[in-house]
């Protein structure tokens, strides 16, 4: 079975959204080698900021970042993949570990506005293929067929 047949099969099982993301980011992460953190990040309500949900990979502090700052922050206003094959050239990127040398973050869209991402760290300097941000964009496309309302908060506050 394919990686692509894995994710679809994921997304419809009877399983939580909460286990489905989380089942995806562990089985992205098992299955390349240059995927060392896999997470998904969605708009925190009617902030201005993502906020971590589901991740696979050590623990980061970074579990709310503002529009427009490090390459995920970058993404929720462009709407646009970004693919940094190595992070010390990005002048507007936040370090999540030592390790990390490369990054690679997807938009997630329903009904044509950006509500989160994919967010992939490596350790590798330029590990990231056509391929790799192909998989990516499926991925998103499947998880964009979720009900994600429960995840992206609506607290104002």
């Amino acid at each position: 079975m394919t990686i692509k047949s894995k994710i679809s099969q994921l997304i419809n099982n009877d399983q939580s959204n909460t286990q489905k993301l989380q089942q995806i980011c562990d089985l992205l992460k098992s299955n390349y080698a240059h995927f060392h953190w896999v997470g998904f990040y969605f708009v925190h309500g009617y902030k201005q900021e993502l906020k971590l949900a589901q991740f696979s990979g050590e623990p980061t502090e970074h579990t709310i970042i503002p529009f427009g700052k490090g390459i995920c922050g970058q993404v929720a206003l462009s709407n646009e993949n970004f693919v940094v094959q190595d992070v010390m050239e990005q002048d507007n990127y936040i370090s999540c570990g030592i390790g990390v040398k490369s990054e690679i973050v997807i938009p997630i869209f329903q009904e044509g506005k950006n509500i989160g991402q994919i967010d992939i760290d490596s350790h590798d300097r330029a590990p990231f293929t056509k391929e790799d941000e192909e998989l990516l964009e499926f991925v998103c496309s499947e998880v964009a067929s979720l009900n994600l309302q429960n995840l992206i908060s609506q607290d104002p506050s």
